[in-house]
């Protein structure tokens, strides 16, 4: 944050001028909410978001409560930022044949079709997954194109996240092989509130078999303390930046310039809603808005995130209570592709987006989550 300090009257200053910028634009074109542009990228109503905005926020305490626990399983008396994510558990080491086996087995649980689209991968040698010196890090699938079929490229290290991670990519995977053959070219690809619940859903396939197979206890602790800690970074981390954009666009709009002091203030505040007193924030952190890339990129772009993870933990959470029956149907949204508004292609699914508490049984799953990580 030190490092950072110099530079954020210009950061300040560059984003304000975008900001005004952007309004300017959307006076023009008509639109109310600066929030209104991303609502019609991602075909969501605008009570739809804040809906789930509001229901994250009021499920804050169920974050502070993990924070105090972690707290203690650490042996501090609060948690400190910088140790958020500090791991909890000693994961063994997972090689890639085991991988396969997990991905396999996991997938065919839930649906034969899916298991044989995964192994297709591994079978024709679509996933490049072997470190290599100057390969970039992170992970990928690509749909390709139409007349091609999908391909993973990831670095598998022999962790257990890595399980996780091909399962996630795999989960796209299956997404563009089904919307591909069913859709046109213009009907196949979602847009980001859908992109990631298929891929999320595989992760959660994945985690729920190693979960009542492994038998390492180090192991199970960190699987389930990462599965709870990247829900909260999905979910609650991106609707604080999301609230973040959102009272800096008023502040803008109201005819305040967006100092950098300002923005440190808007900030904190939004950041202090969501850790309340379960967790240290240095004041360093006042400075936390200039690093952020998404801000400057694609206003608003984090609340889709939101919007996948919070809707696949209420689909898993469909799939557990109602089995195969709930896999047939799955399997026709994933062959829709984007061919429909999100709220269209989840009604089926049982997820009635204009219905404010249909976010409780994605908190209900975390819970469930928290619980198994507490004990």
């Amino acid at each position: 944050y030190e490092g950072l300090r110099p530079h954020t009257p210009t950061l300040a200053h560059c984003y304000e001028t975008l900001v005004g910028d952007r309004l300017a634009m959307d006076r023009v074109r008509g639109h109310e909410d600066p929030m209104d542009p991303t609502h019609l990228n991602n075909e969501l109503e605008r009570h739809v978001v804040e809906n789930m905005m509001a229901a994250v926020e009021a499920h804050y305490p169920l974050a502070q409560r993990w924070f105090r626990a972690k707290a203690g399983l650490l042996g501090l008396d609060t948690l400190e930022l910088w140790d958020q994510y500090a791991p909890l558990g000693d994961a063994r080491a997972v090689r890639y044949d085991e991988a396969t086996r997990i991905i396999d087995t996991s997938f065919g649980r839930f649906s034969p079709e899916v298991a044989g689209i995964a192994r297709g991968f591994f079978d024709d040698r679509r996933i490049d997954a072997e470190p290599r010196t100057g390969k970039r890090g992170g992970a990928f699938c690509s749909s390709v194109a139409q007349d091609a079929r999908p391909y993973v490229l990831m670095n598998y290290t022999d962790q257990m996240n890595d399980v996780m991670t091909l399962a996630h990519e795999l989960g796209h995977g299956m997404h563009f092989t089904l919307s591909n053959r069913e859709q046109t070219a213009l009907s196949a690809h979602t847009g980001l509130a859908l992109a990631e619940v298929p891929s999320t859903f595989a992760e959660l396939l994945a985690f729920d078999h190693l979960l009542e197979t492994e038998t390492h206890p180090g192991t199970r602790r960190a699987l389930l303390c990462e599965r709870v800690e990247g829900a909260f970074a999905t979910v609650f981390r991106q609707t604080v930046l999301a609230r973040y954009e959102q009272r800096a666009y008023a502040a803008r709009r109201d005819g305040q310039t967006l100092t950098a002091d300002r923005l440190a203030d808007v900030w904190r505040s939004a950041n202090e809603a969501y850790y309340g007193d379960a967790l240290r924030l240095p004041d360093g952190y006042r400075l936390g808005w200039s690093y952020i890339p998404h801000f400057i990129s694609t206003r608003f772009y984090t609340y889709a995130y939101v919007f996948a993870h919070l809707v696949t933990l209420a689909l898993y959470a469909r799939y557990r209570a109602e089995g195969p029956a709930f896999g047939a149907r799955y399997m026709e949204f994933l062959g829709a592709g984007g061919s429909d508004t999100p709220a269209n292609l989840l009604r089926p699914l049982g997820v009635d987006l204009d219905d404010p508490a249909v976010w409780d049984a994605g908190f209900a799953e975390m819970e469930r989550m928290i619980a198994a990580a507490e004990e």
